[in-house]
């Protein structure tokens, strides 16, 4: 069975923001592009990432968690 493994961008930042997150695309262009280059994960909407396994989560934590 193939393992699934997602993260969801959930930060709290109450500044008047569309989003309940206060997440814009700007913020999250640079995560999508480390995702890229380095082949860990892939962005599947707005806020979320899909991963292979829990070492490209861990790695992705390190960065950006």
């Amino acid at each position: 069975m193939r393992q699934r493994c997602t993260l969801q961008a959930l930060m709290q930042y109450d500044h008047g923001a569309v989003t309940p997150t206060g997440l814009r695309e700007e913020h999250l262009i640079p995560v999508q592009a480390w995702c890229v280059e380095h082949n860990c994960g892939m962005r599947t909407s707005f806020d979320m990432f899909r991963f292979r396994n829990n070492k490209e989560i861990a790695a992705f934590l390190l960065k950006w968690g």
